[in-house]
């Protein structure tokens, strides 16, 4: 009799000491509704604190045997997966550079030797101003009188004026207000080219436009 105790001492003493296999954690079932299969838990209607869950479309999971024979009520504070977070939104493309304008420079208007008179070539050319004016209402314009060298500085400085003073006439005569436009006569001191052939001075009798960009 007492070796029949020894033994089965010795052998329950052998079972303790064997390590065993590690289980799966039961005391919360939550896992169970997060495995995929279909349809998700659903809340207890009793109002208790559990959620009923007969899944009747398998998952592919390696460990569906034990979700499919133990299918049942889960008591347990399952909670949905949330969504996947929605993709963040394509950003709006870059806004096109602004193009900057430059100020364009026009020909000269040439005049007659002693004469604040527009020739046909040179109306030509202030209505492409003027266009240029209407385009962009903003512009305002200044319009140089020059000379060539044949005369005194104060005859000159006045020719220059008259010169300015027609093409602004004439512009205003054809819709550009004369508040945008400002005259000025530099008589002979800025000549384009020296002053030193009868060809050079005709290039001298002009008037020159000069653009100042608006907003």
């Amino acid at each position: 009799m007492k070796k029949i105790v020894a033994l089965t001492m010795i052998g329950m003493l052998v079972l303790v000491a064997v390590p065993a296999k590690a289980a799966k954690v039961w005391d919360d079932m939550s896992w169970w509704g997060n495995t995929g299969a279909k349809p998700e838990p659903v809340a207890d209607s009793q109002g208790r604190s559990g959620y009923w869950w007969w899944p009747k479309e398998a998952a592919s999971n390696n460990d569906d045997s034990e979700l499919w024979g133990n299918r049942g009520i889960v008591y347990s504070q399952w909670q949905k997966p949330a969504p996947p977070a929605p993709p963040a939104p394509t950003p709006p493309p870059p806004a096109p550079p602004v193009q900057k304008r430059t100020a364009p420079v026009f020909n000269h208007v040439l005049f007659d030797f002693d004469k604040a008179i527009l020739k046909p070539e040179g109306k030509a050319v202030v209505d492409e101003v003027i266009a240029y004016m209407k385009k962009y209402p903003t512009d305002k314009i200044t319009i140089e009188g020059h000379c060539c060298n044949i005369g005194t500085d104060e005859y000159n400085m006045g020719l220059g004026q008259r010169r300015a003073d027609a093409v602004k006439k004439y512009m205003a005569e054809n819709g550009i207000d004369a508040s945008r436009i400002t005259t000025i006569s530099y008589g002979e001191s800025r000549p384009a080219v020296p002053n030193d052939t009868p060809a050079n001075r005709k290039l001298n009798r002009r008037a020159v436009f000069v653009i100042t960009i608006g907003n």
